[in-house]
């Protein structure tokens, strides 16, 4: 039987957003200190996709398989993995990696004082990818012509691309298609029992299971449509305001007859449960 995992997602009191989980060069976490997280993403917080890019690639002695080849290395994929995607704009390097039991991680430097981040929570979206930040309820969505932080529903920090790659990511963003599933023919999963409400709808308002203890409100949802839905809401509580909460909806496929998510992530700490 489906149930809503509970666990409050932690959110950075920090002046600037992006800057939880953030490390210096030397390794230390900087999120105490209040610095900022370098690399963020391009922008995509609707149902379409990277747009056409002219981007020119990184020069060659800059980078290699692995991403780039200075930054102190914390713009490149650790041990042998490979590299997805690169990129450079006057302010940071950032790279997408696939890990050898393939996962995708996100790293990223910021090159004015050489803070870092490293993210685990990465998903491809249209032909680019969006790094979760969950900590910081932030999201670093990246296309190809630059990336954007987006945090609670706001771009708090945007940067432009001056050099991507490899060339068959670069390739690939001039070919992206304008968009998605159609917003209004994708579901969130199936209901199963009378007790339940949302499921089985597009972009659900709220959800619940039947009990306040797997109820969540006030929910907004972006990129509802795309391979990977981001929600923001709020735990359903009896004794006094609930705590917010973040969800991720993925794996868009065929469920009791209609397109729909069919797995849903809710919180930090929780794995995707199966919803149809």
């Amino acid at each position: 039987m489906r149930k809503l995992a509970t666990a409050v997602a932690v959110l950075c009191l920090a002046a600037s957003v992006a800057l939880a989980g953030c490390s210096s060069s030397d390794g230390t976490d900087d999120a105490s200190s209040g610095s900022s997280a370098v690399s963020t993403s391009v922008a995509t917080t609707s149902t379409t996709t990277a747009t056409t890019t002219a981007v020119p690639l990184v020069p060659a002695g800059d980078v290699d398989v692995q991403g780039f080849l200075g930054f102190d290395g914390k713009a490149r994929c650790r041990g042998t993995d490979h590299a997805e995607m690169y990129m450079r704009t006057a302010e940071s390097a950032l790279v997408v990696c696939r890990s050898e039991i393939n996962r995708l991680y996100y790293r990223g430097y910021r090159i004015v004082d050489g803070a870092n981040i490293e993210l685990y929570e990465v998903y491809p979206q249209g032909s680019g990818f969006v790094a979760v930040n969950s900590a910081d309820n932030a999201r670093y969505v990246i296309a190809g012509n630059g990336f954007q932080v987006i945090q609670n529903g706001s771009v708090v920090a945007s940067e432009t691309a001056i050099g991507i790659g490899p060339a068959t990511w670069a390739s690939a963003q001039t070919a992206a298609p304008s968009s998605t599933k159609a917003a209004s023919t994708v579901v969130l999963g199936a209901a199963t029992t009378g007790n339940e409400t949302g499921y089985g709808t597009a972009q659900p308002s709220s959800i619940s299971l039947g009990s306040c203890s797997n109820s969540i409100d006030q929910i907004t949802w972006t990129g509802w449509g795309d391979q990977v839905a981001f929600g923001a809401g709020v735990l359903c509580s009896t004794r006094g305001p609930g705590s917010p909460v973040t969800m991720v909806a993925s794996d868009i496929g065929m469920c009791e007859g209609v397109m729909a998510y069919r797995k849903l992530k809710i919180g930090r700490n929780t794995s995707a449960t199966d919803i149809c």
